[in-house]
């Protein structure tokens, strides 16, 4: 057997040869697990998309699964998280179920601070860093920044965002690569 990256080590562990992350047609069983969401999203597409994107803003280095990623639909009302891997949850202590359907904004507090409304005003993120992360999605622009964000812990971290727009079958998608700041 080759050299595996530990995402690829992980997989292995939790899926030997032979058994599939996916129950769907057996013609298209993966062997690793979160590559396509329950959310439908086909991220091997959408992760080439980001690394071919024309007049790149942001060098990200190479894509992968590997990182924390979340996928926002800035189609619909309110930009809601249509995906989130192993990486984000492991990072943060959420689900892909917890999460669905939310805006990201939710992580801006801990979570027993209650809802963060948009466009209020955040106790524990600068003023500025709100304004840059909302002209970059109304601009459908590229950005990295660094944000304070919570674990369902409550437990606070940085978070070095990197948000890259990409359109999906007519869908405006925000592609969201995570890291936690040591």
């Amino acid at each position: 057997m080759s050299a595996m990256n530990t995402w690829e080590a992980q997989a292995y562990q939790v899926f030997p040869y032979g058994h599939s992350a996916y129950s769907g047609d057996s013609q298209a069983a993966l062997f690793y697990p979160g590559i396509y969401s329950r959310a439908e999203y086909d991220m091997l597409s959408i992760l080439a998309q980001v690394e071919a994107r024309p007049n790149p803003q942001i060098q990200l280095g190479p894509v992968d699964l590997s990182c924390a990623i979340i996928v926002c639909d800035l189609s619909a009302a309110d930009e809601p998280i249509v995906y989130a891997n192993s990486g984000f949850s492991l990072m943060t202590g959420y689900t892909l179920d917890e999460v669905r359907g939310k805006n990201c904004r939710f992580l801006q507090a801990p979570p027993e601070a209650g809802p963060v409304r948009p466009r209020s005003a955040r106790r524990y993120v600068a003023k500025d860093t709100i304004r840059k992360m909302r002209k970059a999605l109304d601009k459908r622009a590229e950005l990295q920044v660094e944000v304070v964000n919570f674990k369902k812990n409550g437990e606070s971290f940085v978070n070095i965002l990197t948000m890259i727009p990409v359109v999906v079958d007519g869908r405006t998608l925000c592609v969201g690569f995570q890291c936690e700041k040591e």
